[in-house]
């Protein structure tokens, strides 16, 4: 039986789409999902800096955790400031990672784009140290 991994963000639109198409490169002995609170778009952006990586997420899309398959999730991993803590899904272990919207990293000189870009690599980087030090190993799975 595979981990079951979720992230998870406000509007499921960046950080936590571009967290998933991440983890299913990175982490292949796992089940990954993502959601919102408030479900959104994936944003264009987001797409288009994940194909300069080779990361394929034009057939994601945006959803609310009522839209996950039932059960229990591994590890809950929150990316974005969460209105309602009692609506997020049940999982073994949880990762707040509070990380920015991806157009507040732009600045004034590199666009929005590059604040996804910035996003990208921080989250290529945060997944690949937490499956180094194990965090998404769960005994009895993997």
């Amino acid at each position: 039986m595979r981990t079951r991994v979720l992230f998870v963000c406000s509007r499921n639109a960046g950080r936590s789409q571009m967290a998933e198409g991440i983890a299913r490169t990175l982490l292949p002995h796992c089940e990954i999902f993502s959601a919102g609170e408030r479900p959104s778009v994936i944003s264009p952006v987001a797409i288009s800096v994940m194909a300069e990586r080779g990361i394929d997420i034009s057939s994601q899309y945006s959803k609310g955790t009522g839209d996950l398959p039932p059960g229990d999730f591994d590890v809950l991993v929150i990316l974005g400031l969460w209105e309602n803590p009692d609506r997020l899904p049940r999982a073994r272990r949880v990762i707040r990672e509070i990380l920015p919207d991806p157009r507040d990293l732009s600045g004034s000189t590199g666009g929005v784009k590059e604040g996804f870009r910035m996003l990208r690599d921080l989250l290529w980087e945060k997944i690949r140290a937490w499956e180094e030090e194990g965090v998404f190993r769960v005994e009895g799975k993997g």
